[in-house]
């Protein structure tokens, strides 16, 4: 049996001018998702988590992945959590991917 492997797209905006486009605010959630497709149709999976501050320009893993403000998104959207984060903003940011076996 072949494994897949999922990549990530090469298309879309790096999380810095998606930020900067935003309005160069921090966050204390973002929330990273890939859509893909394979032969059972498409998906959305959650891929991580991260925070980023605009004082300092850093992102900082909430899950002890590696992110990059370099990294590719194609869609990106801002919502407000009252449950977990009193009401801040919080940023969700998705990637497209392919699988290949």
């Amino acid at each position: 049996m072949a494994m897949a492997v999922l990549f990530k797209g090469e298309t879309g905006k790096p999380l810095r001018e998606i930020i900067k486009k935003l309005g160069n605010k921090s966050y204390s959630y973002i929330e990273c998702r890939y859509k893909w497709t394979d032969q059972d149709g498409e998906h959305d999976d959650f891929w991580g988590c991260c925070s980023y501050n605009n004082e300092t320009k850093m992102l900082s893993p909430l899950d002890g992945d590696f992110y990059s403000l370099d990294d590719l998104y194609n869609e990106w959207e801002e919502w407000a959590d009252e449950e977990i984060y009193n009401g801040e903003i919080c940023l969700t940011i998705w990637g497209y991917g392919r699988v290949e076996e």
